[in-house]
């Protein structure tokens, strides 16, 4: 099997795992009146989900069965808090009823100067390809970080998640959750607008049904998934 089809309840066990070893809720962050104790709490919160993906790319390497690789984008949601933690070019966006853009991931692409400089300290290469100019990472990768593709130097394309934290309050009303077919071809904004104008009238999966029809009629090429979650 691939590194996608593993992904899904291999992440879920990793995180389940990391958290209940660390003593870490995200529940109880703000709840004991110390700035402090909040902030170490918090910080083992982090350091327990990073290494949760961490764990689970030692997972792969072990079932995978060839050098794919895929990107993740994981929304963790507490009574308190929102969490987007990604790895690669799926995004995730928060978005509030008028269909402002209160979040979102920042992809881990070559053109991104930080990533060009972590890489360059790494000892790896970002080149253009002869195709269409995109840059890449060793003439290969699109992305900067990614889940699996093992024939790659882990430490110059590692499984680091990044981490988006966002209050949920009464502003926050949709998460989106989705892969970079649909981020080629919309901004963020684009859709969350698409979203919120469609919210009042319809079904979350016939929003999703529609998104998808839009980035088809748009020319997407690549794969697409989407996850709409009402706060």
């Amino acid at each position: 099997q691939s590194a996608s089809e593993q992904l899904d309840i291999h992440l879920l066990n990793e995180l389940n795992h990391m958290l209940d070893n660390q003593h870490t809720s995200a529940v109880i962050l703000d709840t004991d009146g110390s700035r402090r104790s909040s902030q170490i709490e918090l910080d083992q919160l982090y350091t327990a989900i990073k290494q949760a993906y961490f764990e689970l790319d030692k997972d792969l390497r072990k079932i995978v069965k060839d050098d794919s690789g895929c990107v993740c984008i994981t929304c963790l949601i507490s009574p308190e808090k929102i969490y987007l933690v990604h790895i690669g070019d799926s995004r995730g966006i928060i978005i509030s009823n008028d269909g402002c853009v209160l979040a979102h991931t920042d992809d881990h692409k070559p053109e991104d100067l930080a990533e060009q400089e972590r890489i360059h300290e790494a000892g790896g290469k970002i080149s253009k390809s002869s195709n269409g100019g995109v840059l890449r990472v060793e003439n290969q990768l699109a992305m900067t970080r990614v889940l699996g593709d093992f024939a790659m130097d882990k430490h110059v394309v590692p499984p680091m998640a990044d981490i988006i934290e966002y209050p949920r309050n009464s502003l926050a009303s949709f998460i989106i959750l989705a892969c970079d077919g649909i981020w080629d071809v919309m901004t963020n904004e684009e859709v969350a607008l698409f979203v919120i104008h469609r919210a009042s009238a319809n079904k979350l999966e016939d929003i999703v049904s529609q998104l998808l029809d839009e980035c088809l009629r748009r020319k997407s090429t690549d794969n697409m998934s989407v996850y709409i979650v009402k706060v």
